[in-house]
């Protein structure tokens, strides 16, 4: 391969993808770029700003935008798209969730998916089925997330409660790695840490020890997700790092 060519294929790689993005969260990108092979790129699009509204407005507000902003991003010939928010989707529970997950592929014509789909189908991939749950969120959303999960039919057997206020868009690496250094991992088969707009990898790359179990977060999932549904087949070494259990499943389907 010559330099042109290999110029080339990083500017016009070999699939690309969608996000949707929350207005103020700054993890969804970065993470999740780190996370796609280097053939796939990722496009974003930002959600509607809702100026003085609360988050539990904003959340039951969002899904509104979805059908709408599916379709921000005109011809673009993207492989799938995954939706970056995890908090709206857990009112409506799994089957719920699923349902959008389905009319907003109809819609768009393509693979569509929430990133709180994307974390079931990767626990499902890992036969995972004893969880802990690593929440950004305040208490009555901490409990909408651990009731879908349920619902879903797996067993939350810890939850670690970060704040008691919505803080994810600010929380250090010293607090999200604190929190994961409380997980027992005797008790469980896999950690899920809700919301996207946590930083997530460099505690999950300080964390993983011989004996720890899978620990997942939303973008992490969502990248996933979105290389299964492009039908790419390998991870960056990061996502290997990461969480090599679910790394060995997109090779798996080769």
């Amino acid at each position: 391969m010559n330099a042109a060519t290999a110029e080339n294929e990083a500017v016009r790689p070999s699939a690309w993808a969608g996000v949707l993005v929350p207005p103020s969260n700054p993890s969804v990108e970065p993470e999740m770029q780190r996370l796609l092979h280097p053939a796939m790129t990722l496009y974003a699009a930002r959600l509607a700003t809702m100026p003085g509204t609360t988050l539990e407005e904003r959340n039951r507000r969002y899904i509104e935008l979805y059908r709408n902003a599916v379709t921000a991003f005109g011809e673009l010939h993207l492989a799938a798209l995954v939706i970056g928010l995890t908090g709206p989707s857990y009112r409506l529970l799994p089957e719920g969730d699923a349902a959008l997950s389905r009319e907003l592929s109809a819609h768009a014509g393509k693979p569509v998916a929430t990133a709180s789909l994307a974390i079931a189908e990767a626990l499902s991939s890992l036969g995972a089925r004893r969880l802990c749950l690593v929440s950004p969120y305040p208490d009555w959303l901490t409990a909408e997330a651990t009731a879908y999960w349920r619902a879903a039919g797996y067993e939350v057997v810890q939850v670690i409660k970060m704040s008691d206020t919505f803080r994810a868009y600010e929380l250090t690496h010293d607090e999200v790695a604190a929190a994961l250094s409380r997980v027992d991992h005797g008790r469980i088969d896999a950690t899920v840490m809700s919301g996207t707009g946590m930083l997530t990898l460099p505690a999950i790359l300080a964390a993983r020890k011989p004996g720890t179990r899978p620990i997942l977060s939303s973008n992490l999932c969502s990248a996933w997700w979105l290389l299964r549904a492009a039908a790419q087949h390998a991870a960056t070494p990061v996502f290997d790092r990461a969480v090599p259990e679910l790394a060995a499943t997109l090779r798996a389907t080769q």
